[in-house]
């Protein structure tokens, strides 16, 4: 089958399944207020002042319970609004999206020396801040007695089980596996891998069990507001995608077939916006490729919202096509890699306010690798100097992409807003990032 077909099978199968509210919820109506009984009409006559002394008794009483039965209403009726208010799906959520993630080599061991091992501590209070965390997981999960890196091939590696816990414990609900390291060690572990994220309730998209859960969109909820995430990968380490055994399983970026995706996620019932992750393009180099430029303008000429990429693990820049943010590259988030200076060593968070029916609020969240970990700017005791390193590489990397925003300042909690930017500057060469001696 071709790819743009499966995508728009894909899809169509998708759009079945809804997450629909129920009509009623939120919808509880109070009764009507009690009345007080009228008091019997005396049979016999009475003397006049008997009846009133006996009226003048009862009044009291009947004030009181139609009082208690006013307080009773009301408290119902409020009760009843706050059960709508919070049954009326929210109008924007937050989306906080970091670059590559890798829970194996030496951060794998430390995984195993401490199961319950936090690396994602230093940024517990940005993602605090977001309704929905997202990450490209770029490593198996798999118990492979104790290995975590491949003895002979560096470059194939591999996280313990554990892995699948410290991502549920740092609240990431959804990670992308499309990427080049999804089959290191092969089809077991790659089965294996659903499996633990499954089981630690992790999301994840672009890879599945079939070619058909693969490219289907991962369609999250928060407060009523959905958003269907899609992953595609454009490298694969074991020669063509599209000639291995795992295109079955992991899901291909293809220009028409995401398009197509994109479109159908779209029509899926009560979807209110739609991110795509893209893994791809030259590791090191300053500028993303033509393939990815074509892939993004798809994407978002499609209906997508937001286009998030990474695998050069260096910033790329960053374009704003009909209002809405293209990162071509979000760098490193917690990823040890050989390379070291500034611009290995710097990446971002993507914070978007996901709007209904309006293009995404973006900010940019700058971190910093440093040992196993990553440091947030906010936290930063180098904060000066990273944020100027960050300025001068943003600057110099944005000039190779066209529709640019500028940066707005760096708030305390180390983030800025992306704002419509004036003219370009002239485009430096191109670079490939190496180390800093």
């Amino acid at each position: 089958m071709r790819p743009a077909l499966c995508f728009l099978a894909t899809c169509a199968v998708a759009a079945q399944i809804g997450c629909e509210r129920p009509a009623n919820v939120g919808a509880g109506l109070a009764p009507p207020p009690a009345v007080a009984p009228a008091a019997p009409r005396d049979a016999a006559e009475g003397p006049r002042e008997a009846r009133a002394a006996a009226a003048a008794a009862a009044a009291p009483a009947a004030a009181a319970t139609a009082a208690r039965a006013a307080a009773a209403t009301a408290a119902r009726a409020a009760a009843a609004t706050a059960a709508r208010a919070a049954a009326a799906p929210a109008d924007a959520i937050t989306l906080i999206a970091g670059g590559d993630v890798c829970l194996g080599k030496a951060l794998g061991q430390e995984l195993l020396r401490d199961p319950a091992y936090d690396p994602f501590a230093s940024v517990a209070a940005l993602f605090a801040s977001a309704d929905v965390r997202f990450v490209n997981l770029e490593n198996q999960l798999s118990d492979q007695r104790g290995e975590t890196q491949h003895a002979r091939q560096p470059l194939v590696f591999v996280g313990p089980p554990a892995g699948a816990d410290a991502l549920a414990r740092a609240g990431i609900g959804v990670v992308s596996l499309a990427n080049n390291h999804m089959w290191d060690y092969g089809k077991g572990a790659f089965l294996e891998t659903l499996g633990h994220l499954e089981r630690a309730g992790v999301a994840y998209v672009g890879a599945g069990r079939t070619r058909l859960q693969a490219y289907a969109p991962a369609v999250v909820e928060r407060r009523g507001f959905r958003v269907a995430l899609l992953a595609v990968t454009g490298i694969w380490n074991q020669g063509s995608l599209w000639q291995h055994p795992a295109r079955e399983f992991v899901a291909g970026a293809e220009r028409d077939g995401l398009a197509a995706a994109v479109r159908a996620a779209r029509k899926q019932p009560g979807v209110d916006a739609v991110v795509v992750s893209y893994h791809g393009g030259t590791e090191y180099l300053d500028t993303p490729l033509p393939q990815a430029r074509a892939l993004a303008g798809a994407a978002i000429d499609a209906g997508a919202d937001a286009f998030l990429g990474h695998h050069p693990h260096v910033l790329q820049g960053i374009e704003l096509r009909r209002g809405r943010p293209i990162f071509y590259s979000l760098g490193n988030f917690l990823m040890k890699v050989k390379r070291t200076g500034p611009a290995v060593e710097l990446a971002m968070l993507a914070r978007l306010r996901l709007r209904r029916g309006a293009p995404p609020l973006a900010e940019i969240c700058p971190v910093r690798s440093e040992g196993l970990g990553t440091v947030p700017l906010a936290a930063d005791p180098r904060r000066a100097e990273t944020e100027a390193a960050f300025a001068k590489r943003m600057r110099r990397v944005s000039a190779f992409v066209k529709g640019e925003p500028a940066i707005g300042p760096f708030a305390a909690d180390g983030c800025a807003p992306l704002e419509p930017a004036a003219k370009a500057a002239p485009a430096p060469r191109p670079e490939i990032a190496g180390p800093i001696r």
